[in-house]
């Protein structure tokens, strides 16, 4: 910064000081609000000090309107989730064969998160870390040795655009130890699973899964 410029922001600093210490200075020149002239904030013109503060007020009241439109969204689509998981549950629970329990996890868990693939795979002892912390995130930024893993257990589909693969705790909820298995939703859409999306939910449905398989391999009757 040159000295001519400091000094000239020495003395904009005074004058801004000044003001704020005397508020009433604008009601004793009250002419001078439509005197001043600003450069508009998307236009290349001066404007007057009241237009600039009606155009801040405009911008203020696009950006609440917009996020009130998008907590509006997100909440009706919040409900229509919740919706979906306790009828997802709920048929879950009626499952009573593996069989009914892989077409329930299937079917039911594309439609609650809008999906084009839900699919459980086999377990196997690499699939460990994804119990508590699952893989998930746009296919471009999922690491190639996690997307490599999957490739071994499942044809990755080129239009998959974001995935998330979260381990299931098989054995947990009768007291066995197993390999987990793991629960593969994929989507067209990139921004449907997220990096930074949370995982509280992912692994109760896991969990839910998990229990629900060994339900069955408890109590099904083996065929001899």
């Amino acid at each position: 910064m040159s000295v001519i410029d400091s000094k000239q922001a020495e003395q904009e600093e005074l004058v801004a000081e000044w003001l704020r210490a005397t508020p009433g200075f604008f009601e004793r020149y009250a002419h001078l609000l439509n005197e001043i002239r600003l450069k508009h904030p998307h236009e290349d013109r001066a404007i007057s000090l009241q237009e600039r503060q009606m155009t801040l007020l405009r911008t203020q009241n696009q950006e609440l309107n917009r996020r009130l439109s998008e907590m509006l969204h997100f909440g009706s689509r919040n409900d229509k989730t919740q919706q979906s998981l306790v009828a997802w549950l709920l048929r879950l629970m009626g499952a009573n064969s593996k069989a009914d329990v892989e077409v329930a996890v299937k079917t039911g868990l594309a439609e609650v998160f809008e999906v084009e693939s839900v699919q459980i795979l086999d377990p196997h002892s690499a699939f460990e870390p994804w119990i508590n912390a699952p893989l998930c995130g746009s296919a471009k930024e999922l690491s190639a040795a996690s997307v490599d893993l999957l490739a071994t257990q499942v044809k990755i589909d080129a239009e998959w655009q974001s995935m998330v693969a979260i381990g299931l705790p098989l054995g947990k909820s009768i007291g066995a130890t197993q390999l987990p298995a793991v629960l593969l939703l994929a989507s067209k859409d990139e921004t449907r699973f997220t990096a930074d999306m949370g995982a509280f939910y992912l692994r109760q449905i896991a969990e839910l899964v998990a229990a629900a398989l060994d339900r069955i391999q408890a109590y099904e009757p083996s065929v001899s």
